[in-house]
């Protein structure tokens, strides 16, 4: 007998994978949870590349297509797991980046490829299900909330309803790492909101050895010992395949309290181990030596990669402090931080506040959230938070970073790593 309780979908879709959430709508309780690939990334492994290929019109159908496919394949798995009908489906609610969001509604994606960097569509959408060929009858509705700007996305609203931004009397700062990282900051019930253009360091992505926080990623790293020779945890456990982001922040943070690192992100030349390679073309620390990594490969941290963390973490940063400067707070001000996504969920606070990505907090809540987007996807199935969602994006000032002289004099001074 199917169970006739009001159920609602909830889809967030990100650049690598797709999370889908079946919940009951009243209670918000999560009934099942179903983590796919995105199907794009056949198409291109990251946003740009995708936006590129979407050109075409017919490219830009495949797109359009490959996706609502899989989304619709999951949801039938979820409904049939459970002996839910379609027909207990009230609603969908689908977040994502900009250009997720315009891919899966088949939005065209060209402005967001050259200045002003504009997004077609910035409202919310309300459309029946059917339309986007999603398998429920004419009753069930999709919605998504709006954007405030090409790349302030439907699920950084999600993220602000899920930290609270709708009602709290607090000082919350909410932030999505990525390779766009959105960072939002509320006080007196005012909003700021930026987006970072972080680069794929964080994702494991555009590093000798990085990979996503999969099986094999080492997570983690430790540094001790007269050698200096690293201490890794990897996922999963076994040998390890490459690092992901947690691992990089880990690694360049100890490399900086160990002296292998300079403040200025350069080796230190004096240090002799034999995880140190000086003699090399390019200078590299060594993590997992070739016939311990499951590879076959040394897995290394070379100076490229400590100039590449060194960029997105100053961009974050940058951005950070110029929100704060905006709402007129200083970092102690902060009564709630949260992080969220699959890096700063995972992320150790105090490695990153070593490397400077993060002010000290030392009077600060920290929270710490693997999926805030999907959360605050989950309330959006009732009207109240839709109206909440409306009301932020109305009223979120958001700060444009692009040839702004003050991120850019921020940006610079946090390129170093903080001194002792």
């Amino acid at each position: 007998m199917a169970n006739s309780e009001s159920l609602g979908i909830s889809v967030d879709i990100g650049t690598t994978n797709i999370t889908l959430h079946l919940i009951n709508i009243e209670s918000s309780q999560i009934l099942r949870e179903l983590v796919i690939p995105n199907p794009q990334r056949e198409f291109g492994e990251e946003i740009v590349s995708r936006m590129d290929f979407a050109r075409n019109r017919e490219n830009a159908l495949k797109l359009s297509s490959s996706v609502r496919q899989a989304i619709s394949k999951a949801i039938r798995k979820m409904l049939d797991d459970g002996n839910w009908t379609t027909s207990s489906v009230e609603s969908v609610v689908i977040v994502g980046n900009t250009t997720m969001h315009h891919l899966f509604f088949d939005l065209q994606t060209d402005s967001l490829l050259r200045p002003p960097y504009e997004a077609e569509h910035k409202d919310q959408i309300l459309i029946l299900a059917s339309d986007v060929d999603l398998p429920f009858a004419s009753e069930t509705n999709c919605y998504s909330p709006p954007i405030i700007e090409s790349y302030v996305g439907t699920d950084a609203i999600a993220m602000m309803i899920a930290s609270g931004f709708h009602d709290s009397e607090r000082n919350l700062v909410s932030i999505d790492v990525g390779t766009n990282t959105e960072i939002a900051i509320m006080t007196n019930g005012k909003i700021w909101v930026a987006s970072a253009a972080s680069g794929p360091a964080f994702e494991g992505m555009s590093i000798q050895c990085g990979m996503p926080g999969d099986s094999g990623a080492i997570h983690s790293v430790k540094i001790d010992g007269p050698d200096l020779q690293p201490q890794n945890e990897v996922i999963g456990g076994g040998k390890p395949s490459g690092i992901c982001g947690t691992g990089i922040v880990s690694a360049i943070a100890s490399m900086l309290d160990t002296g292998i690192l300079h403040p200025r992100g350069s080796f230190n030349r004096s240090i002799s181990s034999p995880w140190l390679v000086l003699d090399s073309p390019i200078v590299h620390y060594v993590l997992t030596m070739a016939h311990e990594s499951s590879t076959g490969s040394s897995i290394v941290i070379t100076q490229p990669d400590v100039r590449m963390l060194q960029q997105s973490k100053a961009a974050i940063r940058g951005a950070f402090e110029l929100l704060l400067e905006q709402a007129n707070l200083i970092s102690d001000d902060i009564h709630q931080l949260n992080l969220t996504g699959v890096f700063g969920s995972g992320l150790s606070f105090d490695a990153a506040v070593k490397i400077g990505l993060f002010p000290v907090l030392s009077s600060t809540e920290v929270r710490q959230i693997s999926g805030g987007a999907i959360q605050g996807a989950d309330l959006l199935h009732r009207k109240e938070y839709q109206q909440n969602a409306e009301r932020i994006s109305s009223e979120a000032i958001h700060i444009n970073l692009t040839d702004n002289p003050d991120f850019q004099a921020k940006f610079t001074k946090f390129i170093t790593f903080p001194s002792k």
